[in-house]
């Protein structure tokens, strides 16, 4: 009984553990101010540096993409999947490759959306 507990824990929440991950090392690498200055004041200054976010943020990416394929089996529809894997990837290129503040805000928005969708999607079936 409890192991049905466990997979059905994950299987709700893993899009919303990624999008959260996703959304906190997108912050600290744009630099959002708030946050830098907590994690340095808590002593996890050492997050703020290049070599330690991107995997963060491919780890919590994969998260998130995951935990919107667990949905499209319960659920059965793309759209969130494809919302969210398509912000993430803009999200990782707005970053790291080609930087731009605005987009990769945009994207991370995006990811929330998908979350969204997701949950709703799961609602309806």
């Amino acid at each position: 009984m409890k192991e049905a507990t466990h997979d059905s824990f994950w299987k709700k929440h893993t899009d919303k553990i990624g999008v959260v991950g996703s959304i906190f090392a997108a912050l600290c690498c744009l630099g959002f101010p708030a946050l830098l200055s907590i994690l340095g004041a808590i002593g996890l200054g050492f997050l703020i540096n290049d070599a330690v976010l991107k995997p963060l943020l491919i780890v919590f990416l994969l998260v998130t993409v995951s935990g919107l394929a667990l949905g499209v089996r319960q659920h059965h529809r793309t759209s969130a999947l494809a919302l969210g894997v398509v912000s993430g990837t803009t999200l990782f290129v707005f970053i790291f490759v080609a930087f731009n503040a605005v987009l990769a805000v945009v994207s991370v928005v995006g990811l929330v959306f998908a979350s969204v969708l997701n949950v709703v999607l799961q609602q309806r079936s």
